[in-house]
């Protein structure tokens, strides 16, 4: 008979891979952390493959653990689908999303224009703001979710689970010259934004000369200076593929690292609106990274 895998284990390593740990996958799941350990076993003695290897005080995937990482978030969302096709009941009431500054507010709206389509009596509403406001907003209970996104170094410790995780790139309009530019001239968003960081960093470290042309708190804006061909300006490569500025990928510069971007759930979240768009959220973004 062929062995089957327990689809309660594939939840904990998502949870697991979510989270960055098994204290806080056991935090989330309301389980003890002996007990996720057991169900962690269990599976690699099932499959007969190492899940995962010790690194110091952490624990990471190895391949075979990223591998199967991938299966489980696509067993569990078939699990998922299926039983809301057999659910009657239709997603109703108000979900409060947060979008914080460097997300495409763009593409995220078409998103939740698909799901309000598909969900007729769903009410979702966004909030653009700061990350460090949208996280207040969760933990006073104004928000249902929020969106952040955060540089890969800061996003391993940082709660949520995992919409994107991308390169950074440096793009610019059809007309902008690099090779005639002795100052780079860089739109970007304000002071606190992580993305702006990321590009003033690897600039400073490759000793390349720069000024900040454009800063706005608004992507759009900041998008259309760099289309305008004024500037240069720093995206998620998949941003390029959405985008309708007409932005260009630039060779020839620094390498950025890359850009995380997660869910964060409040604490009163876990009801059938939230679920439904958390969902949502999750297949949108990973179609796009499939045809970027």
């Amino acid at each position: 008979m062929t062995a089957l895998l327990d689809l309660d284990s594939l939840r904990t390593l998502v949870m697991i891979a979510d989270t960055g740990s098994f204290t806080r996958a056991a935090e989330e799941l309301d389980k003890t952390q002996s007990a996720i350990s057991m169900q962690m076993r269990r599976m690699e003695d099932k499959l007969e493959r190492t899940i995962f290897r010790r690194e110091g005080r952490h624990s990471k995937l190895t391949e075979d653990g990223e591998l199967l990482l991938r299966h489980a978030r696509q067993m569990l969302r078939l699990n998922d689908e299926t039983l809301a096709m057999f659910s009657e009941r239709e997603v109703t009431g108000k979900v409060r999303l947060g979008l914080a500054e460097g997300i495409d507010e763009t593409r995220t709206a078409k998103i939740i224009f698909e799901f309000s389509k598909n969900n007729p009596k769903a009410e979702a509403s966004i909030v653009c703001a700061p990350a460090a406001d949208l996280r207040k907003a969760l933990e006073a209970g104004e928000l249902d979710l929020a969106i952040i996104g955060s540089l890969a170094d800061e996003a391993e410790n940082a709660e949520g689970s995992v919409l994107s995780s991308e390169r950074l790139v440096w793009a610019a309009g059809s007309n902008f010259k690099l090779a005639s530019e002795k100052e780079l001239p860089l739109a970007v968003g304000l002071e606190q934004c992580r993305i702006r960081k990321a590009a003033v960093e690897a600039l400073e470290d490759d000793d390349r000369a720069f000024r900040i042309q454009y800063s706005s708190s608004n992507p759009g804006l900041v998008e259309m200076t760099a289309a305008s061909g004024m500037a240069i300006t720093i995206q998620p490569r998949s941003s390029l593929v959405s985008s309708d500025a007409g932005l260009l990928e630039l060779e020839g510069l620094p390498k950025l690292p890359n850009y995380v971007v997660k869910l964060v759930r409040g604490k009163e979240s876990h009801f059938k609106a939230a679920n439904a768009l958390s969902d949502h959220l999750a297949k949108s973004f990973e179609k796009t990274a499939a045809s970027a």
